[in-house]
């Protein structure tokens, strides 16, 4: 079966940093000897390892699984040369998502332009909550009003915990931004946890708002209302994600398999997304 995940970091430049996504020595709480365990999943082989190969194992035996890699700054910066290396490496493997900065300045411009207009990658990726930015500050708007016009269907980190109060994934504030520019395709990552109800209200009544809520559709708080969601409200409008490595593939692939009925399950693992990339109409 084909699958796009759209939120999967594999073992390369961007995210083997020490206390990283990588680091097995490391004892913070999103460390992946802590953080799998906390939504009833495992520290895939792969992870253990650092290891693509292993990666790709993983991935084959779950399905025909297209990686999307989004790229999030690091201590140096957005290393997103890194990411084209990787595409050009593993062109069948994996999609580019540039990673850019919640702001509407040139500098960001210029990124969508040579990396997704002028380049390899189809979307690009941004954490405003990460950098103490609501998602409807007005000073991103110029970035999505590029976005809009250029048809760049964006992803954006919105939920979990990305920003300094859940506030910052009200979606609320994403409502804002959907009804200014109703042209921009985004999609919300982890999905406005923890303000489900909230976040599937807004994909319902919003053509161009689209949930992937990832590992929050697992063994967490409103994990259940999300896959409801996808069964019955919005099996058009929910994109399957592993948000690997903070869980297994397989593992992850496997729960909503097992739980969404199988007449949505192709729209939710694949189609969706194949649609709100501009892969297929």
């Amino acid at each position: 079966m084909k699958i796009i995940d759209m939120r999967l970091r594999p073992p390369f430049q961007p995210y083997l940093d020490k206390d990283g996504m990588y680091d097995m020595n490391s004892d913070v709480l999103f460390g992946p000897n802590h953080f799998p365990m906390r939504f009833g999943m495992k520290t895939a082989q792969s992870v253990k390892e650092a290891s693509m190969d292993r990666l790709f194992e993983e991935m084959d035996r779950a399905g025909e699984i297209t990686g999307v890699v989004s790229i999030r700054k690091s201590p140096r910066g957005y290393e997103n040369d890194a990411l084209v290396d990787l595409l050009a490496q593993y062109p069948e493997r994996f999609i580019g998502s540039c990673g850019i900065a919640p702001d509407g300045s040139a500098e960001t411009i210029a990124v969508l332009q040579n990396y997704v207009l002028d380049g390899p990658c189809i979307t690009a990726f941004m954490e405003p909550g990460f950098h103490g930015v609501m998602i409807d500050d007005e000073k991103i708007f110029p970035t999505y009003e590029f976005c809009e016009k250029n048809q760049i269907p964006l992803m954006i980190s919105f939920g979990g915990f990305h920003g300094p109060t859940a506030e910052y994934c009200n979606a609320v504030h994403a409502d804002h931004v959907a009804s200014t520019f109703p042209k921009l395709k985004m999609v919300l990552c982890h999905g406005g946890w923890p303000w489900v109800e909230a976040a599937v209200h807004l994909a319902f009544k919003a053509p161009n708002v689209y949930l992937s809520p990832d590992i929050y559709a697992l063994h967490a708080p409103g994990g259940k209302d999300y896959i409801e969601a996808a069964n019955y409200m919005i099996p058009n409008k929910f994109l399957y994600g592993s948000a690997y490595p903070c869980v297994d593939v397989e593992g992850s692939v496997a729960y909503y398999l097992d739980h969404l009925r199988p007449e949505v399950v192709e729209d939710v693992m694949y189609r969706n997304a194949a649609r709100f990339l501009g892969l297929e109409k």
